[in-house]
């Protein structure tokens, strides 16, 4: 994911998913649930134009977790 904040469609696009119903149950969901990602408009989940960004958290996990000098 990128920095700014991205559609479903999007997201899925760039991580090469093509199956909605399977990505959404098996990647998204888990990483809303555990704060990895946020949404642009948190009061309205179901807001028409909803977006989604990792949290600061998930980036600061990945920074530390693919860190080259970290062998």
């Amino acid at each position: 994911m990128s920095e700014d904040y991205m559609t479903m469609n999007e997201i899925m696009s760039n991580m090469g998913f093509k199956h909605r119903t399977s990505f959404r149950e098996n990647y998204f969901l888990p990483a809303l649930e555990d704060g990895a990602i946020e949404l642009q408009y948190p009061e309205q989940p179901k807001h028409p134009k909803q977006k989604y960004r990792l949290t600061e958290a998930a980036k600061e996990w990945l920074r530390s977790n693919t860190n080259p000098s970290k062998s």
